[in-house]
């Protein structure tokens, strides 16, 4: 968890994310990491976004990225149309395509028993996939 993340959760925090915050913190599985903002990063999504609405919700999520990749390349969130965004962007940002992005509502995806199998990099879930 960084600072920025934990600002967003509670500022957009649905029930289920609330339940699962409280379940990790409960089981000591919530970690504190500083994350340096990438600038580069950054900028290259600046340059790609399609639209000026497309690269605000990215820079606002890049927070996202830039956890997963000094962490485990995962990221579980609800939102389905960043994360679209982001795997568009993939084609031109090599970053980008080795992170997974899972999300919980989808029953298709099965993430519950994916995170419980341990998380495995599988291509699918890929954001360059």
């Amino acid at each position: 968890m960084t600072p920025e993340i934990s600002k967003e959760w509670k500022e957009h925090q649905s029930p289920f994310a609330r339940d699962w915050l409280v379940e990790m913190r409960r089981k000591g599985k919530e970690v504190w990491i500083d994350i340096p903002i990438n600038q580069q990063l950054r900028a290259q999504i600046g340059e790609l976004a399609a639209t000026d609405k497309g690269r605000e919700a990215m820079l606002k999520d890049v927070i996202l990225i830039e956890a997963a990749l000094v962490t485990d390349r995962i990221i579980v969130s609800l939102d389905t149309t960043v994360r679209r965004l982001f795997a568009a962007a993939s084609g031109s940002m090599i970053e980008l395509k080795s992170v997974v992005w899972v999300n919980p509502e989808r029953e298709e995806e099965q993430v519950i028993s994916w995170l419980k199998s341990g998380a495995k990099q599988d291509k699918k879930r890929r954001l360059g996939s």
